[in-house]
């Protein structure tokens, strides 16, 4: 019988190997702890099972069928395998606010912030991140779209982007189109998403057709989106779930930040002159202030 090291080694490689055998509520699961493993320290069958709208019993009896007595069992073994950081901080940050008066719904949102900021920028470490930011750096053109209340991150990324390099653009959904995606050569582009459940159609629909025709897929989304794997395995999942009315862009505007960072430094030198260029150019139509006076395009 495979012993209690050995299940706890390949858990979560057996999680992603059988992610098509799985029922839709076992995909669910298994899909939210593959893409939120450092946020697992903070969660339980209970916490899991609302947030996936599933039963206790349903967690339970998946953490049974990958070999485990139950959920908290199971999180003991990824803890055994994994970086222990995210439990580590979540001890001290526990430790933090338990000196601050009785516990309450903005402490934990802060425990779940903190949580996910250092996920992010451990994913910012993996294969799989540097995949994306080749394709952020290096495709000819980059078209970024943004959906609900989400739009307004993707359009940071977009315009943070533009600031470092050409090519990049907001793709304009009012169209109803989205002929600057598909209408030219797909070669060379690629496609960033960026969107949260409950998901808009148009996410689906955009990925699906980028994906049939060989247009890379990025998707920024939260720890829910069990269907993108379909279209790509560019995906960067962020934990977004506090306990405050809407879902945290916390992780997002991290995600953000340290992509871009990432593009700028992968791109060198061109940067800053394409800084300096952008510079000289607002200064001569509209100025910062405390610069010197630049006399405008046009006017004697």
């Amino acid at each position: 019988m495979q012993g209690r090291a050995d299940i706890s080694r390949d858990l979560l490689q057996r999680l992603e190997d059988s992610l098509e055998s799985f029922t839709s509520a076992e995909r669910a699961i298994a899909n939210f702890i593959l893409t939120n493993r450092g946020g697992i320290a903070f969660e339980t069958a209970n916490s899991i099972a609302t947030k996936l709208q599933v039963s206790p019993v349903t967690v339970g009896r998946f953490s049974r069928k990958m070999g485990y007595r139950h959920f908290k069992d199971l999180k003991a073994g990824l803890r055994t395998t994994m970086s222990g950081v995210p439990w580590l901080v979540g001890d001290q940050v526990t430790e933090f606010v338990g000196t601050r008066g009785e516990s309450n719904h903005s402490q934990r949102s802060l425990e779940l912030e903190l949580a996910g900021i250092i996920e992010i920028y451990a994913m910012a470490e993996s294969d799989g991140w540097k995949q994306i930011v080749a394709l952020l750096a290096h495709s000819r053109h980059v078209h970024v779209a943004g959906f609900q209340t989400e739009r307004g991150v993707a359009a940071t990324l977009a315009h943070l982007l533009q600031y470092a390099r050409e090519g990049v653009s907001i793709v304009d959904t009012s169209a109803g189109n989205y002929h600057e995606v598909f209408a030219g050569d797909p070669a060379d582009r690629c496609l960033v998403l960026v969107d949260m459940r409950r998901y808009s159609e148009q996410s689906y629909d955009l990925a699906a057709r980028a994906s049939r025709e060989d247009i890379p897929v990025v998707m920024i989304t939260d720890k829910f989106c069990d269907w993108i794997r379909k279209f790509t395995n560019h995906v960067i999942a962020a934990p977004t779930e506090v306990e405050l009315f809407w879902s945290s862009q916390v992780a997002l505007s991290c995600v953000v930040n340290l992509l871009v960072n990432d593009v700028i430094g992968t791109l060198g030198k061109t940067v800053e002159k394409r800084l300096d260029r952008l510079s000289e150019l607002y200064q001569a139509y509209t100025g910062h202030i405390g610069s010197p006076a630049v006399r405008k395009p046009g006017r004697s």
